[in-house]
Formats: structure tokens, sequence, C-alpha cells
């Protein structure tokens, strides 16, 4: 019969839980590491809902600059345009010359 060497396997067992070990921290590491890259602070989630704000604020500036531009065209007119001045003058206020009569029909706020 041969002889046994006891400590020989108990290394080799000692081995395979240290291999089984730093696998499943690997794994560990590496889960833990997913989780932080698609929910963490700078997450794919977060980076998606960013970018869906970066464009409303886009189409936002968007409509303010032709909105500024409408304005600026407006007091440009209000400047220099007399014929736009009496418009305004007629429809904002209600102004009228001497002799003519102004018939309002129905809600000037609608």
């Amino acid at each position: 019969m041969a002889k046994r060497n006891y400590l020989q396997t108990h290394r080799t067992t000692r081995a395979v839980w240290i291999k089984r070990l730093s696998v499943m921290a690997g794994v560990a590491a590496g889960l833990a590491f997913l989780w932080s890259l698609i929910v963490g602070e700078m997450g794919v989630v977060k980076y998606y809902r960013m970018s869906a704000h970066a464009r409303i604020l886009r189409s936002e500036i968007e409509h303010m600059k032709k909105d500024n531009a409408r304005l600026s065209r407006e007091v440009d007119a209000l400047r220099t345009d007399p014929a736009y001045i009496e418009r305004m003058a007629r429809d904002k206020i209600g102004l009228a010359r001497p002799g003519e009569v102004v018939y309002y029909y129905g809600d000037s706020a609608k």
C-alpha cells in the first residue's frame, strides 16, 4: 500500500479554494462595476436622462431665439414705422382718431 501525503492534499485543496474565492471576488467586483456603470452617478441611465434634458433645452433655446428675433423686429418697427405704431395703438390700446367710431365684437382678451 502506498503512503498518502496528506500535506500535499491539503495544499491542493487550499489552492482550489483560494482560486474559487478569487474568481468569486472577481465576479462580484465585475458585477459591482457593471451596476455602477448602468445605474451609478454617471451611469448610462443618467446619461440618457441628461441627453433628453439637453435636447429639450436646445429646442427651448431655438424657440427663444425665434421669439427674440420677432421682438427685435417689432421694436425696430415701433421705432421707425409710423403705420405700425398707428396699427398697434388702434389694436392694442383701442385708440381712434377724432370723429371715428370704434366697434368691438366679443371679448377683446381672446
